[in-house]
């Protein structure tokens, strides 16, 4: 995964991306993935569930943000805000799934900037072997309870959930980038072992569907996600990615929770 430009903050920076950026120039090796819930039977509902997931409690904390569905929730930093793109999905053969409700909601701070992009598609069928090491490595559980009694009953291995972060040369991200330009990359991906293969995968199973989360750079109206963050050299994207803002990221990735809630076949 690559952004298609080198978008520089007036701050000190701000989005970037998950990417499974190679450790070699030739491409890497494809597995089978273990048997995801997420290929079986679809699971479905035509309404939202029982109790409202986005309504707050008197004493609640307004910064916890809940989507449409109640799919997924995760606390703000203070000042930001969510723009909501969540959409019914078409139909794929491929995964027998859909029409169906998938979330896509994009981070905003509180400036306005885009920071987080989270999106939800179909089931995936394969994982990447890359055992590199990423500078940036914090084991996060995502999955709530009711999720992984789904998966233990099951016997899916949901896997490490970890957020990952690399700054370096932009040409480390990109083709065509300017030699001496920094960039970095920052998201979520998930970790399996199986049969010698270290199994990476961007995506996160939620059952019915999967999601991507990814740090980006700032584009206004753009459809899809610019996950390289440019600065002008490797220093100073070495520096961003030790520093408050990248912090501040940790800690509201940390917070992302998966609740097992159903893909809906009509909007919530």
């Amino acid at each position: 995964m690559s952004g298609t430009t080198l978008v520089l903050r007036a701050s000190v920076a701000a989005a970037l991306a998950l990417a499974l950026a190679a450790c070699s120039p030739s491409a890497p090796a494809q597995t089978e993935a273990p048997a995801n819930p997420s290929a079986s039977a679809p699971v479905t509902s035509t309404a939202p569930p029982a109790s409202d997931p986005t309504a707050q409690d008197p004493g609640a904390d307004e910064r916890v943000f809940v989507s449409q569905d109640g799919a997924v929730r995760f606390t703000l930093p203070d000042g930001w805000t969510v723009d909501d793109r969540s959409a019914m999905g078409e139909a794929s053969e491929m995964y027998d799934r859909g029409p169906g409700w998938l979330n896509e909601l994009v981070l905003l701070d509180d400036g306005g900037a885009e920071m987080v992009w989270y999106r939800e598609r179909y089931g995936d069928d394969a994982v990447v072997c890359d055992d590199r090491e990423w500078p940036l490595e914090v084991p996060i559980e995502p999955y709530g309870p009711e999720l992984l009694e789904r998966f233990q009953a099951e016997g899916w291995d949901a896997g490490r959930v970890l957020i990952v972060g690399e700054a370096d040369l932009a040409t480390r991200f990109e083709h065509g980038a300017a030699p001496e330009a920094g960039a970095v990359q920052m998201g979520l991906q998930t970790r399996f072992e199986r049969g010698g293969c270290a199994g990476v995968d961007e995506s996160l199973s939620l059952g019915s569907r999967i999601a991507q989360v990814d740090v980006v750079a700032d584009a206004p109206g753009a459809q899809t996600p610019d996950t390289t963050l440019g600065f002008p050299d490797a220093e100073s994207a070495r520096a961003w990615l030790d520093g408050e803002e990248a912090a501040t990221l940790v800690e509201l990735l940390s917070s992302i929770e998966f609740t097992g809630a159903p893909l809906l076949d009509a909007a919530p």
